[in-house]
C-alpha cells in the first residue's frame, strides 16, 4: 500500500495539485459571478483524484478549502467535504467508475451523496437543527457533482498524449484504446 502511494506521488502529481486548487477556486468564482446554481469548485479535486489517486485528491480538496477558508471563513468548518470528495472520486476511479461517460454520471451521483451527507452533518452541528433546504441536496448538489465529474473525466480523456503518459493512474480513465 505504501509503495502504491509513493508511485502516485510522482512529480506530475505535485504539479497538478496546485493547478487543480487554482481550477477549483476559479471555477467557483466564475460560477458565482455568472449566478448559476452550481459551484464547480471541485473539478480540480475530482480530476486529481481520478488521475493520481484518492490521497492526492483529498490533499487537493483540503488545500482548496484552507485557501477558501482564509478568504471566506465560512468555508473552514466544511474542510471534510472536499477531502471526502477527493477520496470518494479516487476510490471510484480505482474501481473503474471513470472509464466511460455513463459510469461517470453514476460516480458523480455517489460523490454528491457523500458531499451532501457530510455538508448536512456539519451544517447541523454549526447551526443546530435549523431548516436546511432539501432542494439543494436533492437537485443542486447532484447536478454540480455530476457536472464536475464529467468535466474532470473529459479533461483527463483529452489531455495530450505526452502528459497523459505521465499520470500515475491513467488506467482509471481509459479502457486501453488510447
Amino acid at each position: 500500500m505504501l509503495e502504491k502511494i509513493k508511485q502516485d506521488f510522482r512529480p506530475i502529481t505535485w504539479i497538478l495539485i496546485p493547478i487543480a486548487v487554482i481550477v477549483n477556486g476559479a471555477g467557483g468564482w466564475l460560477i458565482t459571478k455568472l449566478d448559476l446554481p452550481l459551484y464547480l469548485d471541485t473539478v480540480g479535486t475530482i480530476f486529481v483524484a481520478v488521475v493520481t489517486g484518492p490521497l492526492a485528491g483529498a490533499i487537493t480538496g483540503l488545500v482548496t478549502n484552507v485557501i477558501l477558508g482564509l478568504v471566506s471563513p465560512g468555508y473552514a468548518p466544511y474542510w471534510p467535504v472536499p477531502v471526502l470528495i477527493g477520496l470518494a472520486a479516487g476510490i471510484l476511479a480505482n474501481l473503474g467508475w471513470f472509464k466511460d461517460w455513463s459510469k461517470v454520471l453514476l460516480a458523480g451521483l455517489i460523490i454528491s451523496v457523500v458531499a451532501s451527507i457530510t455538508s448536512t452533518l456539519i451544517a447541523m452541528r454549526i447551526h443546530g437543527n435549523a431548516d436546511l433546504n432539501p432542494a439543494y441536496f436533492l437537485v443542486e448538489e447532484p447536478v454540480d457533482k455530476i457536472a464536475a465529474a464529467l468535466i474532470a473525466f473529459g479533461t483527463a480523456r483529452f489531455l495530450p498524449k505526452q502528459i497523459f503518459a505521465l499520470l500515475p493512474r491513467r488506467e482509471n480513465v481509459t479502457s486501453g484504446e488510447r
